[in-house]
């Protein structure tokens, strides 16, 4: 028996609803779904999640341009204090989405870096915008969240060692050896 997978947000729309017509969905996930992320994107916590999706047809309705709005509430825990660090997400993204199957025809698969990213083809069942939304919100988070006022050695940004305060140390000038030696002759 093979079990299908559905990731914890899905809202998945058939290809034939949105093909045919510009829209605008709208996506809220629901507390048990913000848990679900918040565990698989090693959150604190997702307090909120929400999306505006404007879809768009191109190239005869071969091709689906999805220009979204995403909002998130979302607490991290701190990389190197593990304090929370909360903080509210507001970004736009863009996908393009191909109707078209993929032709496997040849062997060899060639990369331009340069050009931009090829479009995510349309499953069979549709797409998921609430994965498509999942994805995104994976790509917003910091990877490494830091806790203001935290540096990387763990010590406290704003209590930098007062210049006075400080123990002089003589600097030691590698050549002074050679300039002893000089002198001796």
């Amino acid at each position: 028996m093979v079990s299908r997978y559905e990731n914890e947000f899905s809202r998945r729309y058939p290809a034939d609803r949105i093909q045919a017509r510009s829209q605008v969905i709208e996506l809220k996930a629901k507390p048990e779904e913000c848990a679900a992320l918040a565990r698989r994107f090693d959150l604190v916590e997702l307090n909120n999640l929400s999306a505006v999706l404007n879809l768009e047809p191109k190239g005869k309705g071969s091709l689906l341009l999805v220009t979204g709005q995403l909002k998130a509430d979302v607490i991290q825990a701190c990389a190197v204090s593990a304090e929370p660090i909360i903080s509210s997400l507001d970004e736009s993204f863009e996908i393009l989405y191909s109707f078209d199957p993929v032709d496997e025809a040849g062997d060899e698969i060639l990369i331009d870096m340069d050009a931009e990213d090829p479009p995510e083809m349309v499953e069979l069942q549709g797409i998921d915008f609430g994965e498509a939304v999942a994805q995104q919100l994976a790509v917003m988070l910091d990877p490494y969240p830091r806790k203001s006022g935290v540096s990387w050695d763990g010590e406290s940004v704003d209590e930098a060692p007062d210049e006075e305060k400080a123990p002089q140390t003589e600097k030691h000038n590698p050549f002074s050896v050679l300039k002893d030696l000089q002198s001796k002759k």
